[in-house]
């Protein structure tokens, strides 16, 4: 997934590509776990004019380090003294700007420790949690703080959004996604962005809460995921699960996708046509699927050595069989 999505933008930023391109891109981002660079290609999608525009308002940014002295310079500095605010504060920046999220993490939680923490700097600490992680779940504890000290914070509220989203707290989103939009100025370039989300987020804000009558008739595939105890002790802290159904005769992105946190066994989930990644391909579109769980050691949606996981034998979503699966296997 990652090297076919690398290939996608590659070939969107060099020829240009539609609406649904640029959605497809950043469905697959959020597939991965890789929220800013899913919300860039919305942007494109939505009329941005560069695919690496910013994920977050520009307004919310901190400013640049001081161009007087160097990376190298305020590493020396830090090594000198550790507790200078200023070189800390340049270097976490710097560091966030070249996108060495390891480093920038570390930076920023020795400003924590100097409680030199300001609504910018947690809001910009709390991207490079995210970053770091690839869940914004990571980040929660930051964007809160951020808002602690400016309830109106552009960045911290785009956050707390695509946090929610992230959830699958389709209403929360919509309310946060209001409040950043009646924060910014008419003018600002981010509100086309964010009438976007505010659109989707009350669409799936709609189709999170169905009828009786629709949950009754409605295409979904439901169970319980747990662990063989042999593996129980080989799961990270850190690692994620991702349960997603797969057509059986259309190969392609899933279908629908959970990504969460892995414990808490055994897990429930539901999946249906409100975690679709493409609109266009849904669960209820397919008549034969398999369900996979798998515990990602890294938290990228990529397979790679040493992932747990467990596959359906094939079934129909119409059925509306509950699953009881195992996660059994180890990736080779």
């Amino acid at each position: 997934m990652e090297s076919v999505a690398a290939r996608l933008e590659a070939r969107l930023a060099r020829d240009g590509g539609s609406r649904e391109d640029w959605l497809l891109l950043a469905q697959s981002y959020d597939f991965m776990g890789r929220a800013a660079d899913a919300q860039r290609a919305r942007e494109r999608a939505e009329g941005g004019s560069s695919p690496v525009a910013k994920a977050e308002p520009a307004a919310a940014d901190a400013a640049a380090p001081p161009a007087s002295e160097s990376v190298a310079q305020f590493e020396r500095r830090v090594r000198a003294s550790p507790d200078d605010v200023e070189a800390w504060r340049a270097l976490a920046e710097s560091y966030r700007r070249q996108h060495d999220s390891t480093k920038a993490r570390a930076a920023f939680a020795n400003l924590v420790r100097l409680k030199a923490m300001d609504a910018d700097t947690w809001a910009n600490y709390a991207d490079v949690l995210a970053s770091t992680s690839g869940s914004l779940r990571q980040s929660a504890q930051a964007i809160e703080n951020a808002l602690r000290l400016d309830a109106a914070h552009p960045k911290a509220l785009w956050l707390k959004a695509s946090l929610a989203h992230e959830e699958h707290r389709y209403a929360d989103a919509l309310v946060v996604w209001k409040q950043l939009r009646a924060a910014l100025p008419a003018d600002s370039s981010d509100v086309r962005v964010i009438d976007a989300n505010i659109a989707e987020a009350s669409e799936l804000a709609g189709a999170g809460a169905p009828s009786a009558s629709a949950q009754a008739g409605g295409t979904e595939v439901t169970g319980t995921i747990s662990i063989d105890r042999k593996l129980a002790g080989r799961i990270p802290a850190a690692a994620t699960l991702y349960i997603y159904a797969r057509a059986v005769d259309s190969p392609g992105p899933p279908l629908a996708v959970i990504r969460q946190s892995a414990g808490g066994w055994p897990v429930t989930f539901r999946l249906d046509d409100t975690l679709a990644m493409i609109p266009s391909r849904k669960l209820s579109q397919f008549e034969r699927v398999i369900v996979e769980a798998r515990i990602s050691r890294s938290g990228q949606a990529a397979p790679a050595p040493g992932d747990l996981y467990v596959a359906s034998a094939v079934l129909k979503p119409s059925e509306r069989k509950k699953l009881v699966l195992v996660i059994d296997r180890e990736v080779g």
